[in-house]
């Protein structure tokens, strides 16, 4: 799988990023290290920053892009197209991430994280 950034994309992330951070797509759904909340109306994908050392170990999938690699897990992995590019819309000031399939993220957030491992019973 490839994720191709537009020039201003690349050149907004990249102030973004610290030397050892790297990029993380994922699904913001309820599941998983980086999702507080479970999200009842579908998909939703965000770019994330996270420093290298802390990117969970079930995020051992890599997309190649011109921003470097970048890491998602299974559960990403299954809705992703085999050609994406992220642009950034400078009308908007927004990013979309889209695809073979057309566009899969019209708002795409793109953040620094860092992962939960927090657990509580309620």
């Amino acid at each position: 799988m490839k994720l191709t950034f537009t020039t201003e994309a690349i050149t907004k992330i990249n102030a973004l990023k610290a030397t050892n951070d790297q990029l993380v797509l994922d699904l913001d759904d309820g599941i998983g290290p980086f999702s507080s909340l479970l999200m009842e109306n579908g998909l939703k994908y965000r770019l994330l920053i996270v420093p290298a050392e802390l990117v969970p170990a079930n995020f051992d999938g890599t997309l190649t892009s011109n921003a470097g690699s970048i890491q998602f897990n299974a559960d990403t992995g299954r809705y992703l197209d085999s050609t994406m590019q992220v642009n950034f819309n400078t009308r908007l000031g927004t990013f979309q991430l889209s695809g073979n399939s057309g566009l899969l993220e019209p708002n795409l957030p793109i953040a620094k994280a860092l992962p939960s491992t927090d657990v509580s019973i309620h």
